[in-house]
């Protein structure tokens, strides 16, 4: 009898994991995984074009995971553009299309004011955090609160004493 190196029990469980494997392959987790993976991914590649792009290799992650999420749902075009954007690091600004200069743009934007967008609908992601502050080498801090009412520093000063 010729030796097989293959028992019953090897079969078997290379049977098992085989069929555990494919039923997370067709589960409806894996569409998921996949999801989540590219969202990775997406995220990867505005990390490393916002460090290219701002010169700064200390950026807060969360952040700018925030400010991605929030680019991505202003606009659904935005992760196609990164990807242009990535393949072009390195050439001159006029090498680049219009699109993916305005892809550089809203991420330069982002990171600097803190927020997406510039009309009424703009979404403030961190503006305590953003990078305009940094640029001033620390000296300049925003503000919590506001002295008076709203719209109070509209008023004409008091001169002299009340």
């Amino acid at each position: 009898m010729p030796a097989f190196p293959l028992s019953r029990r090897r079969l078997l469980g290379a049977a098992c994991v085989g069929a555990a494997a494919g039923a997370l392959l067709l589960s409806p987790v894996a569409p998921v995984w996949a999801a989540a993976a590219r969202a990775e991914a997406e995220l990867a590649t505005f990390m490393e074009l916002s460090r290219h792009l701002t010169g700064r290799n200390d950026l807060d992650a969360k952040v700018g995971q925030s400010l991605h999420e929030t680019l991505v749902k202003r606009d659904a075009a935005f992760a196609a553009r990164l990807g242009e954007l990535q393949g072009k690091l390195g050439k001159t600004p006029q090498g680049l299309s219009e699109k993916a200069q305005d892809a550089a743009r809203q991420i330069l934007s982002a990171w600097y004011l803190g927020m997406v967008g510039s009309d009424y609908t703009a979404t403030v992601v961190s503006y305590p955090d953003a990078l305009m502050f940094k640029a001033a080498g620390g000296v300049i801090k925003p503000r919590a609160f506001c002295f008076g009412m709203p719209g109070s520093w509209a008023e004409k000063p008091g001169f002299g004493r009340a």
